[in-house]
């Protein structure tokens, strides 16, 4: 797999199904290597499983489990994302209440000890 570089742009030889070709991309010569091994590999796979059928509909296949897991990561992501931003709001409500707490205490003790003073003033009695 040979490397290229012009005009800030990643120019990779890479090997798909026994294929070369000619990537070009803005990403770095080593990402695109690790794609096009990563969709080999799997090509090479459904191949493996079913050897009798046409390169078109390995690719075709191949294409769709690809589309069928990036479309299930896509919804995970965007159930992350969802739980996340819950999180966040259940975290600044309870950062609310805590900070409403704290003003709380700090009046239960300011008068506790005002209270005291009068005690030890001998004002209450």
């Amino acid at each position: 797999m040979d490397k290229k570089n012009s005009q800030d742009k990643s120019q990779v030889k890479v090997e798909i199904l026994g294929e070369e070709y000619n990537i070009k991309a803005d990403e770095s010569s080593e990402y695109i290597i690790n794609i096009a091994a990563f969709v080999d590999e799997h090509m090479q796979e459904i191949k493996e499983n079913a050897p009798s059928t046409p390169r078109n509909r390995v690719i075709l296949l191949g294409a769709m489990n690809l589309a069928d897991k990036l479309y299930k990561v896509q919804k995970e992501n965007e159930k992350v994302m969802d739980d996340n931003k819950k999180l966040e709001n259940s975290s600044k409500k309870l950062i609310s209440e805590n900070n409403r707490l704290k003003k709380k205490y700090q009046e239960i003790k300011d008068d506790y000890d005002e209270f005291l003073e009068l005690i030890e003033k001998g004002e209450l009695g």
